[in-house]
């Protein structure tokens, strides 16, 4: 009985791409036919506009079949840090810092959407608050992400407050003149907590982007900062999100550093938030990859670990993961973990087969 359902499902599959593939080439041939027909000398002017509307909505149904069946392909990369060792590097070597991109740029730029976080502010305002580890990036480095392939940051982490809240405002307004996306922080709080909606074919995908850590820095009014961290909330935002875009992605800063697997809190939350429903977990703040989970109907992608980083005391914190996270027609195709490596330059690039 098994064996039987096992033939039946595959007969099924076979026979329903054969009538999907007979109706694609029916369409291309009727279309074919009706420009062939359109051509001729003696139509009238009447015929001539049904013809015209017969075409426009044949090639419209084909277009839209097609779509269905495109993948894309969107990127997501962990921790991205451009001051202390990584923009010393960068000065020492007299480059700019494009530099940083070189080895990845061609990759990055192929994907459909890339998105990472952005571990830090980026500005040259504001006061360093006296952390241990307190990173604020040059404006400069604005345009390098933009040309490195970066499309879109996750704001909402450990590190973006550390030279203060008109630090990250004025991180947001360098974003705006490269086209950056952001999501999860922002000058008031209308725009801290405004999700990132983007389209792809007929797929619309929302982001939201949260960190467990600092609960007391989100956006209230006027004032700049992250967005809210409370689950009761964030609850709704993914309702309500659900409304406008077909799929639902949470950047998330969690978790505790330097452990190669997720902690019992990390995997009870990212179940949490598939079950609230959203459909991908995008993870980082360890520092190194952790596993990822096919849990439910969603992903959760548990740490990608470093993406641009200075940390060269550990060969772990010198990995990190890509994920390609693949959409087709409204749906998550495919999760595919790239692994990439951090050079002696703190430059990214993706491992090759014979490399791992």
């Amino acid at each position: 009985m098994k064996y039987l359902t096992i033939i039946l499902l595959l007969l099924g599959i076979t026979v329903g791409s054969w009538f999907g593939y007979q109706k694609y080439q029916s369409m291309t041939a009727d279309i074919t036919a009706l420009r062939t027909e359109l051509n001729q000398e003696s139509i009238r002017s009447d015929q001539i506009l049904s013809l015209e509307d017969n075409i426009r909505a044949l090639e419209s149904d084909l277009q839209k079949q097609e779509e269905s069946k495109r993948i894309y392909s969107i990127l997501a990369g962990g921790d991205i840090m451009m001051d202390r060792g990584v923009e010393g590097r960068v000065k020492k070597l007299g480059e700019d810092y494009n530099f940083s991109f070189d080895l990845i740029r061609d990759d990055l730029l192929s994907a459909d959407y890339v998105f990472a976080n952005l571990e830090g502010s980026m500005s040259d305002v504001g006061a360093d608050t006296g952390k241990p580890y307190s990173f604020r990036f040059e404006p400069a480095v604005a345009k390098a992400l933009a040309q490195g392939g970066i499309d879109g940051v996750a704001l909402a982490n450990n590190h973006m407050l550390d030279w203060g809240r008109e630090s990250l405002c004025q991180t947001t307004v360098h974003l705006d003149e490269v086209g950056i996306d952001y999501v999860g922080g922002g000058c008031n709080s209308e725009t801290a907590e405004r999700p990132l909606i983007k389209e792809f074919g007929n797929t619309k995908i929302g982001f939201l982007a949260y960190t467990e850590f600092y609960q007391g820095a989100h956006a209230v009014g006027d004032r700049p900062g992250m967005s809210e961290w409370n689950l009761t909330k964030i609850e709704e935002r993914i309702q309500d999100l659900k409304k406008e875009a077909d799929l639902v992605f949470i950047s998330m800063h969690w978790g505790a550093e330097y452990k190669d697997r997720a902690t019992d809190a990390q995997v009870e939350l990212g179940q949490q938030f598939i079950d609230m429903g959203a459909d991908v977990i995008i993870g980082h703040h360890p520092h190194v990859d952790q596993e990822i989970e096919r849990y439910g109907g969603g992903w959760i992608i548990y740490s990608l670990g470093n993406f641009i980083f200075d940390q060269s005391w550990s060969e772990n914190t010198m990995e990190g993961l890509l994920v390609d996270i693949q959409v087709q027609n409204r749906r998550v195709y495919d999760v595919k973990p790239i692994p990439i490596q951090l050079n002696e330059n703190y430059q990214p690039y993706i491992i090759k087969n014979n490399e791992i």
